[in-house]
């Protein structure tokens, strides 16, 4: 049975302003993600679909140097934010972008239709049920505050208030950045992050509910079709976070996790996956939530651009099917689970 709505809880977008090493690090000239992917592109690849949206995750926009030149309690406050707005430039610009899709007013290159003005308030900004915008974790608390000071300031209260979540990418930053750049070792340095937040959170006993944490990709387990079982420590890491029912999982990014190439087809991606997905759905139930990583599943995804999206969708439907889902299980896995991790009320 179809879906009655889709959350999507992971995707990226940017303007074709943003497709240069400049905007994004990461971003060669000849990196085939190197162009506008904006919700008009998005859509196209959908296609018809049932009721729902998206939730946007940043890009990791690029920045001159790992921090600003700046410590905490040096310097005024004017000054302090100034030097840092500077240094966040592109961050700043991304939110930007997103405050021209939830105000409906899109610039050249932008890739979306603008608010209409015969009633649909959103235009296509209506997809995009929230964000999950870029935060520098790795800075001092009063950095970190005049940073998310600044970002409230440039969104604006309409997008600010579909922010719903923060993130700083640890993949693929340079050595002494972080201790370990992928593989089992940096899900065990998450745990243990995490614990020290409910310590925090137990002790400091202030109001309101505790922070959740959603983890992308499947936790970026290494993926074979000659090989389809998970590692015994990433088996056991997401064990040691199944207790807490504020952790959640996304079932997301998986192509790119193969190695050259990804299989094609629904049966061969299956069984490469189940055993990762049978284990998380046990970790993390009514917490495993849907999500594409489009337009970054094309880089690793066997069907190309147009393809790439129906066939996650396919392969998240077929393991429903072997695993004899029930309905409720079927909506919990396509948009609920997403709207209890995010705070999205449809």
């Amino acid at each position: 049975m179809p879906p009655s709505r889709i959350l999507d809880s992971h995707i990226h977008l940017w303007p074709a302003t943003a497709c240069a090493a400049t905007n994004h690090g990461w971003m060669t000239p000849s990196h085939q993600l190197a162009k506008r992917h904006g919700i008009e592109d998005y859509v196209k690849v959908t296609g018809p679909r049932p009721e729902g949206g998206f939730v946007y995750v940043e890009t990791d926009r690029y920045l001159a140097s790992l921090e600003p030149e700046l410590k905490d309690g040096q310097g005024e406050e004017e000054e302090w934010r100034r030097k840092i707005a500077e240094w966040a430039k592109e961050p700043l610009e991304e939110v930007k972008f997103l405050r021209r899709i939830v105000e409906g007013k899109g610039e050249e290159g932008d890739g979306f239709a603008d608010a209409d003005v015969d009633g649909d308030e959103d235009g296509d900004g209506g997809l995009m049920k929230a964000c999950v915008v870029w935060a520098p974790f790795h800075l001092g608390p009063a950095l970190f505050s005049t940073y998310l000071s600044i970002a409230e300031e440039v969104a604006g209260p309409r997008l600010w208030r579909r922010v719903v979540g923060l993130r700083y990418l640890l993949q693929g930053k340079a050595a002494g950045e972080v201790k370990a750049l992928d593989g089992v070792e940096p899900l065990e340095a998450v745990g243990e992050m995490m614990e020290r937040v409910r310590m925090w959170e137990a002790k400091s006993q202030l109001p309101g509910n505790p922070v959740k944490f959603i983890i992308n990709h499947l936790a970026k387990p290494p993926l074979s079709p000659t090989n389809p079982q998970p590692d015994e420590r990433w088996r056991q890491a997401l064990t040691a976070l199944s207790t807490d029912k504020d952790v959640y999982m996304k079932l997301s990014g998986a192509f790119n996790e193969f190695g050259t190439p990804t299989p094609s087809d629904v049966p061969a991606l299956l069984t490469s996956l189940a055993p990762f997905l049978k284990h998380i759905s046990i970790c993390f139930p009514k917490r495993v939530m849907f999500g594409s990583d489009w337009p970054v599943c094309n880089v690793g995804g066997p069907r190309g651009e147009e393809g790439n999206w129906g066939l996650w969708v396919e392969v998240v439907e077929a393991w429903m099917n072997l695993q004899a889902f029930s309905e409720e299980e079927r909506e919990d896995v396509w948009w609920r689970a997403g709207c209890s991790g995010y705070g999205v009320k449809f």
